[in-house]
């Protein structure tokens, strides 16, 4: 204040800010709420506002859902992949349920029920686990079902199965490939040779590839088209793929003699590399529960035979008892007319002796 010229004007000397308060100087506490700034003011609520949003984008999904069944029901749309994958999604599958009982004849995989053994040929082969293909991770196309013949197993116990020996023998064997997605056995022949054409070698590759989508393609049960419920059967043996469709021995099947083509299928889902993990992993636990099985059976079945040869010893005892009994007792009846004979012999030579020949 000293250094200013003159007196104050009026209008400082007036004003509220240069007026002190009674409680002058402020306190800390009032220094401190003056820097708090205002509370904001409360939100408004908006739930009225946001149901209505929800509803609209549910009623938008619905409507585009439904329209676009009702362009995939249409002729010219409803094979395309997008429809399909569509149908699969949000439609039931259709897929009939199997008649198979549900006992020691039928084994059951991820929904599916398998027969525990089939027969091609002269050949019994033993249902030996398998899993699901997917496409993109979340479209299951099919199911797979492993089968094996007798002589894949060598031990009642195995530590794991002989994937190894599985993919290089000759022994029978086959891979049944339960549908659950509605596609055309073009794409099948097609997404099976994809994956085969690494595998096969590489001078008879196209040959081979070649053959195989004509014994696919050419079955006039494929010819409509896959559905779900529909079964491919691919069985090998002596290095020969047999190809059928609806039972494994059907008439129509196809016979491909193809260097390679067997060992590089069944590559596909057991090799040290697997372009499928889940059959791979599903017959890491089914190969050792039926080789358990088997020796199970085998064993009953040798049991029986020991008690069936216990059971007719018993049975032909008392007959034998019987013949040594008439045996020993017609021997002494000889033994003892033998005997008489001897005495009486032996009492004329005394009597007819002299004498003491009465003594």
């Amino acid at each position: 204040l000293a250094s200013l010229q003159g007196p104050l004007p009026l209008e400082v000397m007036s004003s509220p800010a240069a007026t002190p308060s009674k409680d002058w100087p402020a306190s800390e506490v009032d220094l401190e709420a003056a820097a708090t700034p205002p509370p904001p003011p409360p939100r408004r609520r908006c739930w009225g506002r946001c149901c209505l949003a929800a509803f609209c984008s549910f009623a938008v999904m619905a409507l585009a859902i439904g329209g676009s069944l009702a362009l995939c029901s249409t002729s010219s749309l409803a094979e395309c992949k997008l429809c399909r994958g569509l149908n699969y999604l949000l439609l039931p599958s259709g897929e009939p349920a199997s008649n198979l009982p549900h006992d020691a004849s039928t084994r059951i995989l991820n929904g599916v029920a398998f027969p525990s053994a089939l027969t091609v040929g002269d050949e019994e082969l033993w249902f030996s686990g398998g899993g699901d293909r997917y496409e993109y991770g979340l479209v299951k196309v099919y199911t797979a079902a492993s089968y094996l013949s007798r002589d894949y197993f060598h031990e009642c116990d195995p530590a794991e199965a002989p994937f190894s020996e599985i993919v290089a023998s000759g022994d029978a064997k086959m891979m049944v490939l339960h549908m659950h997605y509605p596609a055309s056995i073009d794409e099948v022949a097609e997404s099976i040779n994809k994956h085969l054409a690494p595998r096969l070698p590489q001078a008879t590759a196209a040959t081979t590839l070649r053959h195989l989508s004509g014994a696919l393609t050419s079955n006039k049960i494929a010819q409509g088209g896959l559905h779900p419920g529909d079964e491919i059967f691919l069985s090998c043996e002596a290095g020969t793929m047999s190809v059928a469709f609806g039972a494994a021995d059907d008439a129509s099947k196809k016979a491909l003699s193809e260097p390679g083509l067997c060992e590089a299928f069944w590559g596909i889902y057991l090799s040290k590399s697997p372009v499928f993990d889940a059959v791979k992993e599903g017959m890491a636990r089914g190969f050792p529960e039926r080789a358990a099985a088997l020796c199970g059976v085998e064993a009953e079945a040798l049991s029986g035979g020991w008690a069936q040869d216990l059971a007719a010893s018993a049975a032909a005892l008392p007959q034998s008892a019987a013949w040594s009994a008439a045996a020993l007792e017609h021997e002494a009846e000889v033994l003892e007319h033998t005997v008489e004979e001897d005495l009486s012999s032996l009492a004329a030579k005394l009597r007819g002796g002299g004498p003491g020949g009465e003594a």
